[in-house]
């Protein structure tokens, strides 16, 4: 069922219609538009903490590095839960096969 769903999802998604050209092109990223959205306060000290959206990585090494370490262990939690869960199964299986046989 899941898979008919995902089926059909794909067949509409290549099927629907896409923006229309306008011939205008496509708005270039405006720096701090993201930050726009924040309140005054709040936008400066954030402009000012990241810099330029694509060197905030550069500016901020620390910063970066820690992030991607809790992305990894949040990784790796998941993929330890989908081993469990793997393992659960697997030992369920193996539990009804040995009930029919004893059975």
């Amino acid at each position: 069922m899941i898979l008919r769903a995902l089926f059909w999802i794909a067949v509409v998604a290549v099927f629907m219609p896409r923006e229309p050209d306008l011939g205008l092109g496509r708005p270039s990223p405006v720096p701090g538009a993201v930050v726009s959205v924040l309140p005054p306060a709040v936008a400066g000290s954030v402009e000012s903490l990241l810099g330029a959206p694509h060197q905030a990585c550069r500016n901020h090494a620390q910063g970066c590095a820690a992030a991607l370490g809790v992305i990894d262990d949040l990784q790796s939690i998941a993929i330890r839960s989908l081993s469990q869960v793997k393992a659960e199964i697997e030992q369920s299986e193996r539990d009804r096969a040995r009930r029919a046989a004893e059975g």
